[in-house]
């Protein structure tokens, strides 16, 4: 269950992310927080969970490959979506990210009932929701940094 729940979110991320630029078309700006958040994700991601033993995915054997996928197929198109929708004013912007931490946190239960998260030193409680809170923070920084140079 937690390979197929693992490579089904794949391709409802990439789903989703089709038929968002449907709606609004991808800018340069896009690209490069996409390109962030790789780097972000796979830093992140290998100092956490592999280096640390914090978590793993599926299997502990192969888990850096599981990290480095979702980090280059999930996490970036996620924060692709999120910034395409960004609302440009400060407090519908607050609720919009407060909704996606949510969301996130709903991705994260289900990833852990699946078996394709598997905690062995995270505490979903307080640290995912901190983690959360700064993906987003420093995702807002950027693109209004991005925006406000005209990319």
């Amino acid at each position: 269950m937690a390979v197929m729940f693992f490579y089904c979110s794949i391709a409802a991320t990439w789903m989703l992310f089709f038929l968002c630029i449907l709606k609004r078309p991808l800018t340069f700006r896009h690209i490069i927080i996409a390109i962030a958040g790789i780097g972000y994700s796979l830093l992140y991601e290998t100092i956490l969970g592999e280096y640390n033993d914090l978590y793993y995915y599926i299997d502990p054997e192969k888990s850096l490959l599981y990290i480095i996928l979702s980090a280059v197929t999930i996490y970036p198109v996620i924060e692709i979506i999120y910034a395409i929708f960004l609302p440009d004013k400060a407090l519908p912007a607050l609720f919009y990210t407060a909704l996606w931490i949510i969301l996130m946190l709903a991705f994260e239960y289900a990833s852990l009932y699946t078996g394709t998260l598997v905690l062995t030193g995270w505490k979903v409680i307080p640290w995912s929701i901190i983690t959360y809170v700064v993906t987003y923070g420093w995702l807002n920084l950027l693109l209004r940094s991005l925006k406000k140079r005209g990319l």
